[in-house]
């Protein structure tokens, strides 16, 4: 190419990324991301609206490249996941956004170019520095909750200032992008006190500890009835939800009332039509088979509620439920894969209690119980009572199960449901997520459709209650 024709190939280029940005004329609805995933271990990326429903998978190619464009329905907040790692997004009409990362790295490697980088190399830099917060995982989690109370109000007001800190390094952030994010890390910041009592309290074992005096004095202003934050920050709305459930809880001590009944009158003072939905169908979590009062709640959500397609899906859950109530004869599994060969089925184990556990290899909060299960298994063994664990896993994850089974030596009855989350058992009883434990009589009759997990001292009392 001569000096001339690459003089107007360069004036094409910048012609036409000034068109791209300053036009009006022609306004897209679609933003262009592309990238190259180093260490390829999945054939897709799939990127996900976190408001509006948006889903597509973009094929990855052998070089490890990819490219497609997102037909989005409004500017906001997207993540993409490539196999079970995921990472935040944000993306605007016309946006060009191109991706470089490395699935061995993940959060560390993630580096953008184009129009929308700034914004979204912030996401991937606060993402780094929440990790921090919660170095080790699990365990740095609860490490932080363990905290005393001056020291954790430290640590999470620093990681608030950090990450206000890396909004101001990148300079082609619009005003409004750097303002949510800021509203969103103090919500996180609030959040993290609002929690620390109760999470605290759990990982200590002391079950009376009360926080001191002024210690949420900042969530004494915080508004749970803001319309607009909700539509627009993930962060308030998991910080509305949780302060409302906290105040719930404080009301129901004070009044010496329900869970159920508390909830639904501070419900009613809430205004904002969006939010009010959004916690009825909270509150509907807990019209279950463990909850005694889940005909007077399911009555109540009714009432309240102007959302015919929830109503419909409520009823139908509570229909489900009238089934599943204590002395009821139990859903039954039929020829479930046994490791130790053969099949299972619920029949099979008449004549004891049997105690099942609902999980798959790939649940953590479920494979966090198997060391107390273990030592259950242990405490009752020669006792009357099974215990049966059940896992949900797809058949692809076959192996992946027995080989788990193996090295985790895991004990009592390990059985492989037929259908993954299909299988019928699971579906009669209502399980939508895991894990899921159930506690069935010698007659194969329901003492617990929703039992308590074995890291529950209350598990126990049941079990001495029966005389087990």
């Amino acid at each position: 190419m001569n000096i001339k024709q690459l003089l107007l190939a360069s004036s094409c280029a910048l012609f036409l990324a000034s068109c791209n940005k300053n036009s009006n004329a022609e306004k897209v609805d679609y933003v262009l991301f592309s990238g190259k995933v180093s260490n390829v271990v999945e054939n897709e990326i799939s990127v996900f609206g976190n408001d509006n429903g948006f889903q597509k998978a973009i094929s990855i190619n052998e070089d490890g490249t990819f490219s497609d464009t997102l037909k989005i329905e409004s500017k906001g907040s997207y993540g993409f996941m490539i196999g079970r790692e995921r990472s935040s997004l944000y993306l605007d009409h016309g946006d060009q956004l191109e991706l470089t990362i490395d699935t061995k790295q993940f959060d560390e490697s993630i580096k953008y170019t184009g129009t929308a980088a700034d914004a979204n190399n912030y996401l991937a830099e606060k993402a780094l520095i929440e990790e921090s917060l919660f170095a080790g995982g699990p365990e740095g989690y609860k490490k932080l909750f363990v905290s005393e109370v001056d020291e954790f109000k430290k640590l999470v007001s620093q990681n608030e200032q950090a990450k206000n800190d890396a909004i101001k390094k990148y300079k082609d952030l619009g005003p409004e992008f750097a303002t949510i994010q800021t509203k969103d890390n103090r919500y996180e910041y609030l959040s993290m006190l609002n929690n620390y009592q109760s999470t605290h309290s759990h990982y200590t074992k002391k079950e009376d500890y009360k926080t001191p005096e002024g210690f949420l004095d900042e969530l004494k202003d915080f508004n749970i009835d803001n319309a607009e934050d909700y539509e627009k920050s993930n962060a308030y709305r998991r910080l509305s939800s949780d302060v409302f459930y906290r105040i719930s809880q404080e009301k129901a001590a004070k009044d010496s009332i329900s869970m159920d009944k508390a909830m639904m009158e501070n419900l009613a003072q809430i205004k904002s039509k969006n939010i009010k939905n959004a916690f009825i169908k909270n509150i509907a979590y807990q019209v279950s088979p463990r909850n005694e009062n889940a005909a007077e709640l399911y009555d109540m959500l009714m009432a309240v509620s102007d959302d015919d397609e929830f109503k419909s899906e409520l009823t139908n859950k509570f229909e489900k439920i009238k089934v599943l109530v204590k002395g009821n004869q139990s859903p039954v599994f039929n020829d479930y894969e046994n490791y130790k060969g053969g099949t299972t089925s619920l029949s099979d184990l008449k004549g004891k209690y049997v105690y099942i556990d609902v999980w798959a290899t790939w649940c953590g909060p479920c494979k966090a119980e198997i060391p107390h299960l273990k030592k259950i298994e242990k405490q009752y063994h020669n006792k009357n009572i099974e215990f049966v664990s059940i896992s949900i896993d797809k058949k692809p994850q076959h192996d992946t199960w027995k080989t788990m089974v193996k090295e985790k030596e895991l004990g009592g009855v390990q059985l492989f449901a037929d259908n993954d989350w299909r299988s019928q058992f699971i579906v009669d009883y209502g399980i939508r997520g895991i894990p899921r434990f159930i506690l069935i009589d010698p007659e194969g009759k329901i003492v617990s459709a929703s039992a308590p997990r074995p890291s529950d001292s209350e598990l126990i009392e049941v079990f001495n209650k029966l005389n087990i």
